[in-house]
């Protein structure tokens, strides 16, 4: 049985071999981009998909994700599509404090920005180690799509930038808002 790759999984020391299809190079690695198997044809390195593939990843990619743990420098978030195609394993983004935003970074609070389970866009910035991606929600359209009030747990709709808003209570909750795009709902 041929050996699977993961996005962002060590395949080899560049050495001699070149990045093909489905890999990228850092620090003169070659990783896999896509899940899928190994090929290497005449110094080319690169992945095919395999049955159960999951979009390739690239850099400005969009990602929807939820969000699962919060610390006081960044958000952990598991990655449920991206450029809109859903993913079948489990890949984790890194949103770290500075990339949150592009201003008052020193006033930050990331629980005013993010709570567990909120559903968020972002897009990815970077590789980051092992199976984790860096994003960045520093865009206007970019930041929480749908989140749960944490009294209520009934749905929340975006009020102003920094703000959502319960609409069963009418209470109010801090978030670092997604702009809304109305002409994706038309």
């Amino acid at each position: 049985m041929q050996k699977i790759y993961f996005p962002g999984e060590l395949i080899k020391h560049k050495n001699e071999l070149q990045s093909g299809i489905g890999t990228y190079v850092k620090d003169d690695k070659i990783y896999a981009s896509m899940q899928g198997s190994l090929t290497i044809n005449e110094q080319l390195i690169s992945i095919f998909p395999s049955h159960q593939q999951d979009p390739e990843l690239k850099i400005g990619s969009i990602i929807i994700g939820q969000v699962n743990c919060i610390r006081e420098d960044r958000v952990f978030v598991r990655i449920l599509k991206i450029n809109g195609v859903k993913v079948n394993n489990y890949i984790e983004g890194v949103l770290r404090k500075q990339n949150i935003r592009l201003h008052e970074i020193d006033l930050l609070e990331m629980n005013k920005c993010y709570l567990p389970g909120d559903i968020i866009k972002a897009r990815m910035i970077s590789y980051g180690d092992s199976l984790k991606l860096y994003l960045s929600t520093a865009e206007d359209e970019l930041g929480v799509l749908f989140a749960k009030h944490q009294e209520t747990q009934k749905l929340m709709i975006p009020l102003s930038w920094d703000e959502m808003l319960c609409v069963e209570s009418g209470l109010k909750e801090k978030r670092k808002v997604a702009k809304p795009n109305f002409n994706q709902l038309v």
